[in-house]
């Protein structure tokens, strides 16, 4: 029972945040009730609680005075506002379907906030106060071309427009709600005494809560009408006074006069992007890879805003590495329901490169791997086939929600980095039996592995087999660290920086290859030779000067000259965004203030120290 209660909060948020241990404390603390339909979980103004309430299946209903004010579904929490006051609730509770609740003891919540701080922010920011200070931002001062300013001149034709059908007031309830489950919709719009609309709720408190038969009930007897709506050259702040005034989640959007789609509350919320745990609670709920696209479209316009506020490159890469984790995580539960069957074995989707160090910029291919359980000995079930339908279907999934294919087909649609556990390790062990070129190469790649979703366990398996089978492969490690060293930062002489003079990339180099990659992959060796676990880079550089692996100005320089060369390179990519260009990994120096140009000119005489370093010690021995 732990487990199944586990397994559901850790896909769920604010659940899924916490670490594993306090995961395991809070599942062990979870009481389970079931509520018939009906029946009230506690009333406005009854004693203070002393549980919060989590739907595990089945619907809940609030109500102040009567009156509906939210309506919960699998996953959402209710009645923490008490907790945190130790005042009475100000609403009624109540099943409106047979439902199970998952009850956690005030003791452990209000603990849980105490301690973890993303906890704490998802329940002591109500949605009401965003709302709130997003209409109070005309009082804000604020930087031209800045999220917020442009949140208010924003047009509702710019968001997600959900296209909705039309259909008959004489359609029943029955064949509604069949339409609105093959289209994933949630609501239908309704012709009868002009143009209604009937929602998900309508249908629960309408139909099912009042005993009705669905085949016998026609949709124009619980349509409200007329729909509410604007149109699409109005702007969205016009639209979320309107929903405001109207006390409604959605919005019909209007072309010309004619009902085109319609504007929910999740898609503005979502939209203004500062709202990071709004944005990952509707990335968790997503239900369709379009959803998904657009939650990932999002992605850039944070970072771009976050870069011009001034948040380091480091968080932010981390930043968008939380937010790739939770699409992908959402991506494979899809796969999953698109196939029809769970895995019949655990698994790990891992994530390589830049993703695994949590590292990235606006430029993401995809790099990942997956790896299975195959030491079970007699399953009824063709495993290996399974996750062959399951690697095809989920990268595919991913290019359509944004992803761009890897072009070294580093993806789980490949076999070759698609693998049972046992198959991997003999891979690695094959790996390190010979320093070719092609090897080192995968083994840099690979040792960021890091457990985007599923069996973390696998991964730090995999993760010691590979620290066994590098033991006495020093030459292997020696060519890895040549790797690093080949390629030299692109300054010339008198400390210029030497620029393509031709081509595509005419007046710019490739801060990657010239500056980052240097640092990456001489930091990602030496963290293997010293069994270093961490993946970032950053933290590799803290272990490998506090094991005395190297020397600690070396490495507090080199922190400082990579954390700017990221800078710089998202910084460029930003700007090409801005002009309509693709981002890549290209600088061009001339549009960096002579400050600018002098930091980066000392960081890659940084990375040309740290490539000495790697040549006295551990490389001078090879034939280049």
């Amino acid at each position: 029972m732990i487990r199944d209660v586990d397994d559901f909060l850790r896909n769920h948020y604010p659940f899924s945040s916490l670490p594993g241990e306090a995961l395991g404390a809070v599942s062990s603390h979870i009481i389970v009730r079931y509520y018939p339909e009906g029946e009230v979980i506690f009333g406005e103004g009854s004693k203070p609680l002393d549980y919060l309430y989590i739907v595990r299946k089945g619907a809940v209903v609030l109500l102040v005075d009567g009156k509906e004010i939210d309506f919960l579904h699998e996953g959402d929490v209710f009645g923490y506002p008490s907790l945190l006051s130790g005042d009475p609730p100000t609403s009624t509770a109540r099943a409106v379907q047979d439902t199970i609740l998952y009850l956690l003891p005030k003791e452990i919540f209000l603990k849980l906030v105490e301690r973890y701080e993303e906890f704490d922010l998802f329940f002591t920011r109500s949605l009401a106060k965003k709302l709130s200070n997003t209409m109070n931002l005309v009082r804000t001062p604020l930087k031209e071309g800045g999220t917020l300013e442009r949140f208010l001149t924003l047009k509702v034709k710019d968001l997600k427009v959900r296209e909705v059908p039309i259909v008959s007031g004489s359609t029943s309830v029955f064949e509604a709600t069949r339409m609105m489950k093959d289209k994933n919709l949630t609501c239908l719009f309704v012709l009868g005494d002009g143009i209604g609309i009937v929602t998900e709720r309508d249908i629960i408190k309408r139909v099912v809560a009042e005993g009705r038969d669905p085949r016998m009930t026609p949709l124009g007897e619980i349509a409200t009408y007329p729909v509410i709506s604007v149109e699409e050259e109005s702007f969205v702040f016009e639209a979320i006074l309107r929903m405001a005034g109207n006390n409604i989640r959605r919005i019909g959007v209007t072309r010309e006069g004619r009902l085109v789609g319609v504007l929910e509350d999740k898609d503005i919320i979502a939209h203004e992007s500062k709202n990071l745990l709004v944005l990952i609670k509707e990335i968790e709920r997503a239900g369709t890879v379009e959803d998904l696209r657009y939650l990932y479209s999002l992605v850039t316009d944070l970072v771009i805003d976050l870069f011009l506020e001034g948040v380091k490159v480091t968080y932010i890469g981390r930043l968008i590495s939380e937010l790739g984790d939770k699409i992908m995580g959402r991506a494979v539960l899809l796969t999953i329901r698109d196939i029809g069957i769970e895995p019949p074995v655990s698994f790990s989707l891992m994530v390589l490169g830049s993703e695994g160090r949590r590292e990235q910029t606006l430029r993401t291919d995809q790099d990942n791997a997956l790896v299975y359980d195959d030491t079970y000995p007699v399953i009824d079930a063709d495993v290996e086939d399974y996750f062959s339908r399951f690697g095809s279907a989920y990268s595919d999934m991913l290019i359509r929600i944004g992803f761009p294919p890897c072009p070294g087909n580093v993806m789980v649609r490949n076999p070759d980095w698609r693998k049972g556990i046992s198959g991997w390790k003999e891979t690695v062990s094959e790996w390190f039996s010979t320093a070719d070129p092609g090897r080192t190469l995968k083994v840099g790649i690979f040792f960021d592995l890091r457990n985007a979703f599923g069996s973390a366990d696998l991964v730090e398996d995999l993760r010691d087999h590979i620290f066994k089978a590098v033991e006495r492969h020093d030459i292997f490690l020696a060519y890895m660290l040549l790797d690093a060293v080949k390629v030299k930062p692109p300054v010339g002489f008198m400390r210029r920086i030497v620029i393509e003079t031709r081509g595509e990339h005419r007046g710019e180099f490739d801060i990657k290859k010239g500056g980052i990659f240097p640092v990456t992959q001489g930091v990602r060796a030496l963290a293997l030779r010293g069994r270093i676990r961490e993946t970032s880079t950053l933290e590799r550089i803290d272990r490998l000067v506090a094991s005395g692996d190297m020397p600690r100005d070396l490495g507090e320089d080199l922190k400082e000259a990579y954390t700017f060369l990221q800078t710089v390179r998202l910084k460029s990519q930003i700007d090409k965004i801005r002009e309509g260009r693709k981002p890549d990994n290209y600088v061009n120096p001339e549009k960096l203030t002579k400050i600018e140009r002098d930091l980066l000119k000392d960081s890659l005489k940084v990375v040309a120290e740290f490539q000495s370093f790697i040549e006295r010690r551990f490389t001078g021995f090879l034939p280049r």
